[in-house]
């Protein structure tokens, strides 16, 4: 068992009828601020719609969307648009995430991967960094990269098949060729056809085949210090991708990001992460959600960045 140095998340899980001490301080603060004439107060879990649920975790700085995809009437897409090829640098529209869910009528999202230089003077252009695949075609071909030395590295890609089933693989792949795999960060052997519908680069990687497995210094990521941090893992059960969290990190370490998907599936699912990786941090980390009341799209922690990359969960 991996052992987290965060301490731990109140577990989801409690016996019928059960009632723990912090639903009681919950319930008592109810009571309290009703007296005083206060009708609403913060919430820390918003059940979006079936299978998928908003959850800010305060003590740690975390907000992230679980998706149970055995229950929930949606699919993970990647997005992006007006995509073309400028001198060898693959361009697209660029949007905030709030934006990017309210164009294609999402129940909530993340930014994708990096992105680099900026064709315009107001930000709604962006160069798309690394791999990016958009229904079953490559729009920004990924390679693996010849370091200096002569060694080489792949950076980590997340990708859903036309059902929505995560993977996360070392990926590359081109127009022609289309999705391709490789068996790891530094992997000189020759890619293979990696079958996925959506999918985009990023890194590092922080789980492959449940094993805790850091990859920053392989992939030529090793992102020091504690930026705010945007992730994606899942878990598996009886062989197949069971609960997909989407997530963002106010200021944690790789290695800290990596402990708290280590802690959360077991406290949340009672399973263990089998696949997690990093996508762009800093100001670019956004998490939205549905808000199931009044049906507007919720930034979790607004930046304003806008990113020409955005995972989505759309109705299937």
């Amino acid at each position: 068992m991996i052992r987290s140095n965060l301490p731990a998340i109140p577990s989801k899980r409690r016996a019928a009828g059960a009632i723990a001490p912090a639903a009681l301080c919950v319930v008592t603060l109810i009571v309290l601020l009703g007296a005083a004439g206060c009708s609403e107060t913060p919430v820390d879990t918003v059940e979006v719609a079936p299978g998928i649920s908003f959850h800010r975790d305060k003590r740690h700085g975390v907000q992230l969307l679980d998706i149970d995809l055995a229950v929930a009437k949606l699919r993970p897409i990647v997005v992006a648009e007006k995509v073309n090829n400028h001198h060898g640098n693959f361009v697209g529209n660029a949007k905030t995430v709030r934006e990017w869910a309210e164009q294609f009528g999402a129940v909530g999202g993340i930014n994708g991967g990096f992105f680099g230089d900026t064709y315009d003077q107001i930000g709604r252009r962006k160069q798309i960094v690394q791999l990016a695949v958009v229904d079953g075609k490559v729009i920004a071909p990924g390679s693996a990269t010849r370091t200096k030395n002569g060694g080489i590295y792949t950076r980590s890609a997340v990708g859903f098949s036309a059902n929505g089933r995560p993977d996360i693989v070392w990926g590359t792949g081109t127009a022609k060729l289309g999705p391709r795999r490789r068996s790891g960060p530094n992997s000189a052997e020759q890619s293979q056809p990696w079958n996925v519908e959506q999918a985009v680069a990023c890194g590092p990687r922080l789980f492959a085949s449940g094993v805790r497995r850091v990859t920053g210094r392989e992939e030529l990521l090793p992102s020091p210090g504690k930026p705010a941090r945007a992730f994606v893992a899942f878990d598996h059960e009886n062989g197949a991708p069971r609960h997909l969290v989407l997530g963002r990190a106010d200021s944690m370490e790789l290695t800290q990001v990596a402990d708290y998907v280590a802690t959360y599936f077991p406290d949340a699912h009672g399973t263990t992460p089998r696949e997690a990786m990093c996508l762009d941090g800093g100001p670019s980390a956004q998490v939205v959600y549905r808000d199931p009341q009044s049906k507007a799209v919720t930034d979790a922690e607004p930046t304003g960045v806008m990113v020409p990359t955005a995972i989505l969960l759309v109705p299937r």
